[in-house]
């Protein structure tokens, strides 16, 4: 991935002083010439950079094969950059693209390196966005309409991008043709904003699509004013205002996006310490990140209802600056928020105190603890009998959101030290063997039973199983629900 970013940067550098020494220097035709070279090169190298090697190869040969085209069928151009069009949209080389991708492996993303240490919350921000448009994913589920539109939307989208950019590059190459810098600068910017709407669409739906779509039209609308209004100054006047009401409307749906987001919690009664508790349904698989293993508790002395009345502002803030808030738990006047911080941020702790503070203007208490093991969150939450039948029922109500109305089966991974003891409980329920995860002396296996989705009765079955697992000598990892 090093690799990947290198190239990037090199390239980049490269083509920026190529493109200002060659376009100040040369000609048109030069010109000309050094655009359609840069657009191209640039285009390559960001297919490489986040598409992989087997995209920018699949990718490369349909480029070369248009290339011949429209050298051999000049007067039927137009009629290839559709056919081209088509070529790279539905992808026939897609099978070839994996066998290349597997025959030459390559280390992960190259946003994730960029990233570094801090990739595990930019994981979780993205199940956070996920939850966020649940609304929206839910109908993909429940009406196929909205699937087949989403989908048909975002294929003409693309192909539009790509035929805009094809037939550009075309122009660019072809001497012959008219050349006009303000066309070229519409087609180059409706292509960018297309692929942005078109991945937008696909993995967010519509109205995020709308947002990004909303602050766009401004940078064209300003352009236009400055090169078309006349008198020269009422074109200036009238450019620079829209200018500065699309940065406003920039600034405002960026706020307007990270605050986009949702806290889901696994919720139950604790009775061994008489408090109700929230845990994050979302942070699970991140529990046991290597890098945010200072864990900080704070106690605040508020009632529940005030607490909600900005815990939206308090979830917000600790995205901005990316941290875990991996639970909360209440009793009648006091609240405590447990959170994991990344190792680098110990100053952070002291001024997240400081800003619940302000927001309940009440002192707030903390302490911080090294928890590398995550063992206080395994003793508090993960391991605890009610966080893990609020888990189960959580589970099991995300399918009915998406009206599967179907049994569902629960899944529970645990270990054993006896083969004596799986035998015991295999009496009971249907459980198989994981040899991969055997280590000396402790045997993993995965316990399932099926059940009606419903609340009581899958409370009611894992309770039993869990007293099972103890009586048994079993000890829990994880639990899963499927249909």
């Amino acid at each position: 991935m090093k690799k990947r970013l290198n190239i990037l940067i090199i390239t980049l550098v490269i083509m920026l002083l190529t493109f200002f020494v060659g376009f100040f220097s040369g000609g048109l035709n030069q010109r000309r010439i050094i655009l359609a070279i840069e657009l191209i090169f640039v285009t390559y190298v960001l297919v490489y950079v986040f598409g992989g090697l087997g995209k920018l190869v699949s990718s490369l040969i349909y480029g070369m094969f248009l290339a011949i085209l429209l050298v051999l069928f000049t007067e039927y151009d137009s009629a290839l950059i559709v056919i081209g069009t088509f070529l790279f949209v539905l992808n026939p080389l897609a099978d070839f693209e994996n066998i290349i991708e597997k025959r030459f492996p390559e280390e992960g993303s190259i946003i994730g390196h960029i990233r570094g240490s801090y990739a595990p919350y930019y994981e979780y921000r993205k199940e956070i966005k996920s939850y966020y448009h649940l609304p929206q994913t839910r109908k993909i589920y429940t009406k196929s309409s909205y699937l087949k539109l989403r989908q048909a939307i975002s294929i003409i989208m693309a192909m539009v991008a790509v035929f805009l950019l094809l037939r550009e590059v075309n122009n660019l190459v072809n001497l012959l043709k008219n050349f006009d810098i303000h066309t070229f600068f519409a087609t180059s910017y409706s292509v960018i904003i297309l692929v942005f709407l078109t991945v937008i669409l696909y993995k967010k739906g519509f109205q995020s699509m709308l947002n990004l779509l909303t602050v766009s039209v401004f940078p064209p609308v300003a352009y236009s004013m400055y090169f078309i209004v006349k008198p020269e100054y009422l074109g200036v006047i009238l450019g620079t205002g829209t200018i500065i009401l699309g940065i406003a409307a920039g600034i405002y749906q960026y706020f307007s996006f990270r605050s986009r987001i949702v806290y889901e919690d696994y919720y139950y009664y604790d009775n061994d310490r008489q408090v109700h508790v929230h845990a994050n349904a979302l942070f699970e698989p991140f529990v046991y990140s290597d890098a945010f293993y200072l864990n900080a508790v704070f106690k605040i002395k508020t009632n529940n209802n005030n607490f909600n009345k900005v815990f939206h502002n308090i979830i917000v803030y600790a995205d901005i600056y990316r941290f875990f808030i991996t639970a909360y738990t209440y009793n009648q006047n006091e609240v405590t928020i447990y959170t994991d911080f990344h190792y680098n941020d110990e100053k952070r702790i002291g001024k997240f105190a400081d800003y619940l503070e302000s927001l309940f203007e009440n002192q707030v208490t903390y302490n911080v603890d090294m928890d590398k093991e995550k063992q206080n969150y395994e003793k508090n939450f993960f391991h605890n009998d009610g966080y893990i039948i609020a888990r189960t029922v959580y589970l099991a109500e995300l399918l009915k959101k998406l009206e599967i109305k179907s049994n569902i089966i629960i899944s529970m991974v645990a270990y054993f030290n006896s083969l004596e003891d799986i035998n015991n409980i295999s009496d009971k329920y249907s459980v198989t063997r994981i040899p991969d995860l055997d280590m000396e002396n402790i045997y993993t296996v995965r316990i399932d039973m099926r059940v009606n989705n419903v609340d009581y009765i899958i409370e009611s079955k894992v309770r039993d199983l869990l007293l099972e697992l103890m009586i048994n000598r079993g000890s829990y990892v994880r639990i899963s629900v499927y249909y």
